[in-house]
């Protein structure tokens, strides 16, 4: 009888793997659909939006309902108490971004003294002379 029971539990176990595991296949193929085109539109719904900026959707969701966002809902006028769809004007979060570069202060901008196309060199520990001196009296 208990070996009954335990190849039942087996089976069951190994079934649910499997679902697990095919209910995983389906949602990585369902994230690998949506794409970002080279050339997105002005309004981007919120799963275009969050693969433009790097947010998930749920995230982009909440930054428009905090008003961060220059978002609006549409909805359908033939059933008004039905669901709006969350879309985001991408062109006027990229000018907003271009106004910031321009108003940012200088210290910003020197961001840029700071990175160099060359590998950087090792810096070699020197060890003043004086010190190591009276280090060794």
């Amino acid at each position: 009888m208990q070996e009954v029971t335990n190849t039942t539990e087996h089976v069951l176990s190994a079934e649910s793997e499997i679902e697990t595991a095919g209910d995983e296949a389906k949602a990585e193929k369902k994230r690998a659909e949506v794409k970002l085109s080279s050339k997105p539109s002005k309004l981007l719904s919120k799963e275009g939006f969050a693969l433009y900026v790097g947010k998930t959707p749920v995230a982009v969701t909440s930054m428009a309902k905090a008003g961060k966002l220059p978002a609006f809902y549409m909805a359908d006028p033939l059933n008004p108490g039905g669901n709006a769809e969350l879309w985001i004007n991408r062109e006027e979060w990229d000018k907003y971004a271009d106004q910031l570069v321009e108003a940012a202060p200088e210290e910003w901008h020197s961001w840029k003294d700071r990175i160099s196309a060359s590998k950087p060199r090792r810096m070699v520990a020197r060890v003043d002379t004086k010190s190591r001196t009276s280090m060794n009296h």
